[in-house]
């Protein structure tokens, strides 16, 4: 889709949403559909998938902003488990074939600059909590809006976690992960932090003014940015508490297809060093790199990753319904 297209297509959700609460009761269909293409080994696998805007209406408009916008467009899996999970949306790989993460905060917020579109904003912070920030570039701006570090409510791209472990239980929980295919939210380890952040509620939560917005959240469960993943495994409904499943394969053989493209691919390759799985380099990347909370980003956390030895692209994720 080119950004022409884009661009119309989340202006046509701006006009059509009007704001995060008319989200929340209903936007085009309850069950928008999207077309994940993966590109493996040189072949194309194309995966449908269907949203479900009652179990986890944030985080689907979010997941369709960000595919209306590419962003998602040329990044990898960066974590595949086999037989269980695939990690996408938050890296690259770089002209010298290394894994590179993108700069989720800048890029949206140039995209916003340069397209004038938005993003729904769902979690706030203090712009004290976010001095790199302010310091370099002296302001912060969103949506053609500009904040200085004695705001009290920046808007942080991030997503309000729409899970039973971060409060929200209202919804209408269309998808589990006791399902094979599940597409959910992830978000990375921020270790300690306790900073807290305000929010705006999908489940008609409310704050002590009778208003949609609850003070006091924790950052930590509520710091999704584009970071999804599809559960291949079997029954780990214990999942659900920590994470927010928005989508499932409309038939999972079209996933198998890639999966047995890789196992194949695996079955070939010489287990030199008796991994459990050749398919598979085990990385320790430095998370939370361009984190706007001070204290996530300067905390230093590391995290693993099983990096494919054969790139899976996600070369594109095109919405086919909204």
């Amino acid at each position: 889709m080119k950004k022409s297209l884009r661009l119309l297509a989340v202006m046509a959700s701006a006009v059509i949403c009007g704001s995060a609460m008319a989200l929340f009761a209903g936007c085009d269909t309850n069950n928008p559909e999207v077309t994940i293409t993966y590109e493996f080994n040189g072949k194309e696998y194309q995966v449908d998938y269907t949203l479900s805007r009652k179990g986890a209406p944030q985080t689907v408009q979010h997941f369709i902003e960000l595919a209306d916008a590419g962003y998602y467009d040329g990044t990898v899996i960066h974590d595949y488990q086999n037989g269980i999970f695939l990690y996408g949306g938050a890296y690259f790989y770089n002209e010298d074939g290394e894994l590179e993460e993108k700069d989720y905060w800048t890029e949206l917020r140039n995209y916003e600059k340069e397209h004038g579109a938005t993003f729904t904003q769902t979690v706030f912070t203090d712009g004290a909590n976010m001095a790199k920030y302010f310091a370099e570039e002296g302001e912060y701006t969103v949506a053609g809006v500009t904040y200085n570090a004695a705001s009290e409510k920046v808007p942080l791209y991030t997503l309000h976690g729409e899970f039973s472990g971060n409060g929200v239980t209202a919804n209408d929980k269309t998808y589990r992960h006791n399902q094979k295919g599940i597409l959910a939210m992830y978000y990375t380890d921020k270790g300690s932090d306790n900073t807290s952040v305000r929010t705006v509620r999908s489940d008609g939560g409310k704050n002590n003014n009778n208003e949609p917005e609850q003070e006091g959240d924790k950052y930590r469960t509520n710091c999704a940015t584009s970071i999804f993943y599809t559960f291949t495994g079997e029954n780990r409904t214990a999942l659900d508490e920590q994470y927010a499943a928005f989508g499932l394969t409309k038939d999972f053989a079209q996933l198998q297809e890639l999966l047995t493209a890789i196992s194949e691919y695996s079955a070939d390759l010489e287990n030199v060093d008796n991994d459990e799985d050749p398919f598979t380099d085990v990385q320790t990347v430095l998370a939370n790199r361009y984190d706007p909370i001070d204290l996530v980003r300067n905390a230093k956390i590391y995290a693993e990753y099983n990096v494919p030895v054969e790139p899976i692209t996600v070369k594109s994720v095109k919405v086919t319904k909204y």
